[in-house]
Order: structure tokens, then C-alpha cells, then sequence
């Protein structure tokens, strides 16, 4: 009997294994899946100071998709400035001469409106393409208001026009050449129909370009995570089991394992940026600025894995693999893109999201090398040290048998 319940337990053990994987990897990427965009932050700037202007802004605040959530600005400068600082992902401009232009179209020389839509590409590639949609959703959506009034008011005039004319018509009938006047007026002529139908016109401006180096987080995290876990590990297993002959060589030991990977880290850092270089062709607006970040981003992770595996053994190893899954979505993502419970537990606390963040405000943003991102980064760094080295002191050494 015992032994046909160890047999079913040797065969149930791999289709549990299999759910469970499956589960993980399911509840990963499930911000991917289930992506659906919601009050993605758009700047709004309204110059124009006429009357369709600001009727147009009110209907554009009540009607705007569930999307983004507008905040307004002054001016285009403040606009840019807070797309720099990442505040925002677009912004829409409404210019000073908006209504003037409207009116034009029903005069002799008509002159199209022209609104600018602002993306902030560099902020992330999957946030600029959702913004782009939906605000040229918004211009299609301003089009058809605005040509269904003007097409309304036009008609209403030309009934006005009929109704007086009509006495005359009855008085001379049919025949008179005044009957020929319905024929006359037109509210449209034909070379107008497209500016009455399209009154508006959008120009999209890109910001914080990222051309081919969109996705460069993505892969940039890949090689750096898994050098730095194979680092980690390779740290590790090195002095597992070690004995020492003194407690002299066991310090000496310990100080060598702080010190090679920093080195292995810097040489990380640049092999990677030069082969990015290299194969995938990207221009890096700085090459060492870009390595150097990677070189403290593949230090940090070393020395947080390390530190685990010192106090945890090896098997805590799975965190970190499981880490990295978990992971993919706030890097290609923003939070306003994710599921609630991912938002509010999970992408604020993940060090792969601050890595690539960091990243991003090299690479699109050019700001310096010791930003925030980078500060945080070096404090994980400091703590995982710590712990480094406490659990050094704390642990007994191995001292062999002379």
C-alpha cells in the first residue's frame, strides 16, 4: 500500500510542478495581457481665447476618454518642461488664431485650424503609441462636432433665406426667374465640402525621440539580470563549503569577494554597451555614461542576489528567476497601463523597474549620470553590502586542521 502512494506521488509531483509553473507565468504576464490604458496623464494647453475655442475645450474635458486625464498648462514651454521631468506622456495645444481659423471657413478664403498633438515618446514606447491613438481619436471627434455645427448654423440660415423668398415665389409662380433662386443658394460650395468636413487639422510632434533605441531597456535588462545572477551564484558557490587555515584568510577571502565584482560589473558594463553598438546598430548619445549606469546596475543586483543566497542558501535562488518574469511588464509598461493590484504591490518596489527607468533618463533624456534612479540604485548596493558583511562576521569560519 505504501508503496502505490509513493508511486502516485512520484507521478502527480510533475503535473503539480507544471500547474504551478503554469500559474506564475500566467499571473506574469497578465498586465500584458489584460493592458487596457486608464487615465494616462496629457497635458492641455489652451491659447486660443475665442468663443469656439473654449466651447471646444469644455466638450473636450467632459468627453475625453477613459484614456487619459487632461492637466492643464499655461504655456507650451511649462508643457515641455513637464514632459521632460516625465510628468506627462503627451499634450494636446490648442493655438491662439483656433477660432479665427474656424471662422474662415465661411468666408472667401478659407483657412484650416490646426491643432498640436505633443508625444513623449521617449517615456515609454507602449505609452506614446496609446497617447497618438487616442488623441487623433480626439481631432476625428472634434472634426465631426465642428463640421456638424458649422453645417447645422449654415442650414438653418439658408431656411431662414427660403422662408423669406417664399411670398415672392408664390406671388410670380413657377415660371418667374426668382424660382430658380432655391436652386441658387448653397450653403457649401463644392471646393469647400473638404474643409467643412475636416475643419481641423493635427500636427504630431515627437519629444524625447527614441527611434531605434525604443525597446533598448528591454534589452539592456535581459543580459543585465542574468550576468549578475550567474555572478551571484558563481560568488557564492566559491566560498560554500571553504575552509580557511586562519581567521587572516578567511577575511582575506571575504574582502576579495567585495572587490572582484565591481570589476566584473565594470567590464559588464562596457562589453554590453559595445555590443549593442555592435549588433543592434544603436547610436548612444554617451557610450560611457550608458556603461557606467549598466556597470553600477549589474554591481547592484550582484551584491542584492549575493546576499540572499548568503542567508538563504541556494535554493533562493527561484526568487530571482521568478523576479524576472514578473518583471517584463513594468518595464514595458506604465502604471497607468497595469492591472490595480500589479500597480499599487508589485512595479513600485521591483529593482528592474528602477534600473530601466534610469536608463530611460540616459538614453532619451540626457540627464546626468547620478540621477535619481541611480541614488537609488547605489543604496541597494550599500544594503546589500551590509548584509554581506554581517552575515560574514556572524559566521563561523572553517579553519582547517593543521
Amino acid at each position: 500500500m505504501e508503496k502505490v502512494m509513493n508511486s502516485n506521488r512520484v507521478l502527480m509531483a510533475p503535473v503539480i510542478v507544471i500547474m504551478v509553473i503554469s500559474l506564475i507565468l500566467m499571473l506574469a504576464i497578465l498586465p500584458i495581457v489584460k493592458m487596457n490604458p486608464k487615465h494616462v496623464p496629457i497635458g492641455l494647453v489652451v491659447l486660443d481665447k475665442g468663443e469656439i475655442g473654449k466651447t471646444l475645450t469644455e466638450k473636450l474635458l467632459e468627453n475625453a476618454p477613459d484614456v487619459v486625464e487632461f492637466k492643464q498648462f499655461e504655456t507650451e514651454d511649462s508643457l515641455n518642461e513637464a514632459m521632460f521631468d516625465r510628468e506627462i506622456y503627451g499634450g494636446f495645444v490648442l493655438p491662439e488664431d483656433f477660432s479665427s481659423k474656424i471662422e474662415t471657413l465661411q468666408s472667401e478664403q478659407p483657412e484650416k485650424a490646426v491643432v498640436r498633438i505633443y508625444i513623449n515618446e521617449g517615456a515609454n514606447a507602449q505609452a506614446a503609441t496609446s497617447v497618438e491613438t487616442a488623441l487623433t481619436n480626439m481631432v476625428t471627434m472634434m472634426n465631426d462636432q465642428l463640421s456638424e455645427q458649422m453645417l447645422t448654423q449654415i442650414q438653418a440660415k439658408t431656411d431662414e433665406m427660403k422662408e423669406q423668398l417664399a411670398p415672392l415665389f408664390e406671388a410670380h409662380g413657377d415660371n418667374s426667374p426668382l424660382a430658380q433662386v432655391d436652386a441658387m443658394i448653397s450653403p457649401i460650395e463644392p471646393s469647400k465640402v473638404h474643409d467643412f468636413a475636416h475643419p481641423i487639422e493635427s500636427e504630431t510632434i515627437k519629444v524625447n525621440e527614441a527611434n531605434e533605441l525604443g525597446n533598448a531597456p528591454i534589452a539592456y535588462l535581459m543580459v543585465t539580470w542574468f550576468s549578475s545572477m550567474i555572478g551571484a551564484i558563481v560568488l557564492y558557490l566559491a566560498g560554500t563549503k571553504r575552509s580557511f587555515s586562519s581567521k587572516a584568510e578567511k577575511w582575506k577571502f571575504h574582502a576579495l569577494q567585495s572587490i572582484l565584482p565591481f570589476i566584473y560589473a565594470l567590464i559588464a558594463g562596457y562589453t554590453f554597451t559595445w555590443y549593442s553598438t555592435w549588433i543592434f546598430e544603436f547610436e548612444l548619445e554617451s557610450f560611457h555614461k550608458v556603461a557606467l549606469y549598466i556597470a553600477v546596475t549589474v554591481s547592484t543586483f550582484i551584491f542584492m542576489i549575493f546576499a540572499t543566497l548568503r542567508w538563504l542558501s541556494l535554493p533562493s535562488i527561484v526568487i530571482f528567476i521568478l523576479l524576472m518574469f514578473f518583471s517584463m511588464p513594468s518595464v514595458m509598461l506604465v502604471p497607468e497601463m497595469m492591472p490595480a493590484f500589479y500597480r499599487d504591490y508589485i512595479v513600485t518596489w521591483l529593482p528592474m523597474r528602477i534600473y530601466a527607468e534610469g536608463l530611460r533618463e540616459l538614453l532619451f533624456f540626457s540627464k546626468d549620470f547620478m540621477n535619481g534612479y541611480t541614488n537609488i540604485l547605489i543604496w541597494i548596493l550599500v544594503i546589500a553590502l551590509v548584509l554581506v558583511w554581517m552575515k560574514n562576521i556572524v559566521e563561523k569560519p572553517k579553519i582547517k586542521d593543521v
